[in-house]
């Protein structure tokens, strides 16, 4: 197995538990007085660096050492980029504990960006020249383009910031187009070419056209998909209507995918019993952030999800833990740098797995209790439980890492 693709992945790893802890800390801070810690402070610092220290270097890593062949993986400027990302990302972890958003936190932010920049243009310069299919090319360019177009929220927030613009509608449309890309986009779209680029040659060449039918549709959905999250304040027939093409887009690529996937069922018996149920509650959880993605077009049912923090906070976890994160997990675990055939490494996975699904029903179940005006302090206290739950996982499956590594030695 290449060792760089050990040494970032296990970095990678690395910086999950520090995102869990924080995860903690937070938690904490909401039950506890813990004189001295900043709340917002380590709001940031936990949310930048669970996007760019965990899911961006975690992807950005595989779609090195996995999408492009070893002629390619090997040039030197990818580790000069994978470090860039990693020194970015652990200087906003410092920078927002230290001061949250100030001119510290903002310069590492820029750089970040400035980085992503650099390895984008490299990667899809590079890509076009491999003989990769055309499916995961149009997924990996359109994820990075995506990466790319996201930038423009924390620049806009900066701006504000400097302006001193009190603006809420301007804020809100600003975080919201910057998750959209972020989550919809790169998230989305990067774990769909590495799972094609892992799975196409399965395919046959007439299985292949509806897989890239799948690419182009659900690459294409990014643009028209952005508008549902402007129907909270916006109620024009235009916004509506847009939005409405985006939804029948998503619906259309994920029947196509799964005709694609019905095709080669008979490839699942390759796999590991445990790393295709860790793939499969992956795709359980995109199929259930598409379910409320869509379903805010009503808007009804719009203005009360995107008015309520603990859904707004589930729908992200729903994305990053459990779609994201078990996708990466069980990757790990086919690609041989988590042992799937340990029991050890089966059992933290669990262990991390069974924390993110109850985070997600102790979150959902507060959500839809405070849209019935019903509310119970015990939600805190499970939260806070869920959270170390979360880290002693993150933890487990670092340590079976490591039992990995030593046992390949």
């Amino acid at each position: 197995m290449n060792k760089s693709k050990q040494l970032w992945t296990t970095i990678a790893l690395i910086n999950l538990c520090i995102v869990a802890l924080l995860g903690v800390t937070l938690r904490s801070k909401i039950l506890f007085p813990l004189h001295g810690i900043e709340f917002n402070n380590i709001l940031h610092a936990h949310s930048h660096f669970a996007f760019a220290g965990w899911i961006t270097l975690s992807l950005i890593t595989l779609m090195v050492f996995e999408i492009l062949p070893e002629d390619f993986n090997r040039k030197k400027s990818y580790k000069n980029y994978l470090a860039g990302i990693l020194l970015t990302s652990a200087g906003m972890l410092v920078t927002f504990l230290y001061q949250g958003y100030g001119l510290y936190s903002n310069i590492c932010n820029i750089l970040f960006i400035m980085a992503t920049y650099g390895f984008s243009f490299v990667f899809i310069k590079d890509i076009l020249k491999t003989n990769t299919d055309k499916a995961v090319k149009t997924l990996s360019i359109s994820a990075l383009a995506c990466l790319v177009l996201s930038s423009g929220g924390p620049f806009t927030l900066a701006g504000m910031m400097a302006t001193h613009s009190h603006d809420n509608l301007l804020y809100k449309d600003t975080v919201y187009t910057y998750l959209h890309f972020q989550y919809n986009g790169f998230f989305t779209l990067t774990v769909f070419a590495l799972l094609l680029n892992a799975l196409y040659k399965n395919f046959t060449e007439h299985q292949l056209i509806k897989v890239r039918i799948f690419a182009n549709l659900v690459s294409i959905s990014i643009i028209p998909t952005l508008f549902i999250s402007y129907l909270w304040h916006y109620t024009n027939p235009l916004v509506y209507t847009v939005a409405g093409i985006g939804i029948f887009l998503i619906i259309t690529s994920i029947v196509y995918f799964f005709i694609a996937l019905r095709s080669i069922k008979d490839h699942r018996f390759t796999i590991l019993p445990f790393i295709r149920h860790i793939g499969v509650l992956s795709i359980i959880a995109f199929l259930l952030k598409s379910l409320l993605q869509t379903g805010t077009i009503i808007p009804s049912l719009g203005k009360l999800v995107y008015g309520d923090r603990a859904i707004i906070i589930g729908y992200l976890h729903l994305v990053l833990l459990g779609f994201v994160t078990l996708y990466i997990l069980a990757n790990f675990m086919y690609s041989g740098i988590l042992d799937a055939t340990s029991r050890f490494t089966r059992y933290s996975v669990r262990v991390f797995a069974g924390a993110i699904i109850t985070n997600e029903v102790v979150l959902m179940t507060q959500g839809f209790g405070n849209m019935l005006m019903v509310s119970y302090s015990i939600y805190t206290w499970l939260l806070w439980g869920v959270a170390i739950w979360l880290f002693t996982g993150a933890v487990m499956v670092f340590i079976s890492r490591m039992k990995s590594r030593s046992a390949a030695a």
